[in-house]
């Protein structure tokens, strides 16, 4: 009796051991930081293939950076379609571009990634400066993404001279590649972020911060509790310079040229789709509140607008989000 008894107590102390080693594999987490697009990205993945897929995260989102959104990088594919005004697309870059004209239709051009010529006069990420006005005219008579054809897979640019700039999409692109990739492989849950934007991916309770504008990176105003999806911010604070006490951003507008200057300091997006989440970010925030929640709205995204005057505007139009305030110099807007 002694014997079985030892028996049974041995196998459960191996069941067991298996059941905490198998745990412990299932829930391993893993994480990673680097930089491409020209910002940081970190990934923490957690799952039975975390290490691969940090590993495979890195190799997505370097490739997309090289080989297709880089419109400085010689061999990628916006440099082979600035250089000879279009040129054919593959199917997912093609519903890329297609869903992307969509938004600067339904926008009114307030989202335009034909700009690259007038955001390069304004040389912000090296040394920023109020560009000539003749330069800047010349560069915007050359934009426009009506001047866009895009029929099957092949994109023709009318304007020889006008020059696409992925900037205010690619790290959403970015986050739907990570996405596509992560739904075939063993995870639990997911947080990669591409600069401003950020996918939380897998069936738990995430909260996220809304950066405070007049704060470091680490300082929030507000978090948001939600469920997975993507989730990007736009803001005044992200890239700026100051000239004879006037402070000039990176948001432009593409009618002037000009950074857009209507009370708004930060506009945060949250979509199922990371590039609807990116490109609305800055659509709505060309905008303003009431024009940029229709557009949110229209594509069932969930908009938060923050002013100058430290009021935030929620446009919540999902059922699995909670906004709440952390700073209180800032309330809620009517």
């Amino acid at each position: 009796m002694k014997k079985a008894v030892v028996a049974v107590a041995a196998v459960i102390a191996v069941a067991l051991a298996v059941f905490v080693f198998y745990d412990g594999v299932i829930n391993k987490t893993s994480e990673a930081d680097f930089f491409s697009m020209k910002t940081y990205v970190t990934a923490k993945v957690t799952g039975y293939e975390s290490d691969l897929c940090t590993a495979e995260i890195r190799k997505i989102v370097d490739n997309l950076d090289v080989n297709v959104l880089s419109r400085t990088a010689e061999n990628s594919l916006v440099s082979s379609l600035n250089r000879n005004s279009g040129g054919e697309l593959d199917l997912q870059t093609a519903a890329y571009v297609s869903l992307l004209l969509d938004v600067c239709e339904k926008s009114g051009g307030a989202f335009d990634f034909t700009l690259g010529a007038v955001s390069d006069l304004w040389k912000f990420g090296s040394t920023p400066g109020i560009p000539d006005e003749k330069a800047l005219a010349e560069a915007l008579s050359h934009s426009g993404y009506e001047k866009l054809t895009l029929s099957g897979g092949n994109l023709t640019m009318q304007d020889k001279a006008a020059v696409l700039d992925f900037g205010a999409s690619g790290k959403g692109i970015a986050l739907d590649s990570v996405k596509a990739y992560l739904e075939t492989r063993e995870i639990k849950n997911a947080v990669v972020s591409v600069g401003g934007s950020t996918l939380l991916f897998g069936d738990k309770d995430f909260t996220v911060g809304i950066r405070n504008p007049e704060g470091n990176a680490g300082s929030y105003i507000a978090k948001l509790h939600m469920s997975e999806g993507c989730v990007s911010s736009s803001g005044s604070y992200e890239q700026f310079f100051e000239e004879n006490g006037k402070r000039y951003h990176h948001i432009l507008n593409p009618e002037t040229g000009y950074p857009v200057d209507n009370g708004l300091v930060g506009v945060t997006i949250i979509s199922e789709s990371g590039l609807l989440s990116d490109a609305l970010s800055t659509a709505c925030f060309v905008l303003g509140i009431e024009k940029g929640s229709a557009l949110a709205a229209e594509y069932g995204c969930t908009a938060i607008f923050v002013t100058k005057d430290k009021k935030i505007y929620a446009e919540n139009n999902s059922d699995n989000l909670e906004t709440e305030i952390t700073d209180t110099s800032y309330t809620y807007g009517n």
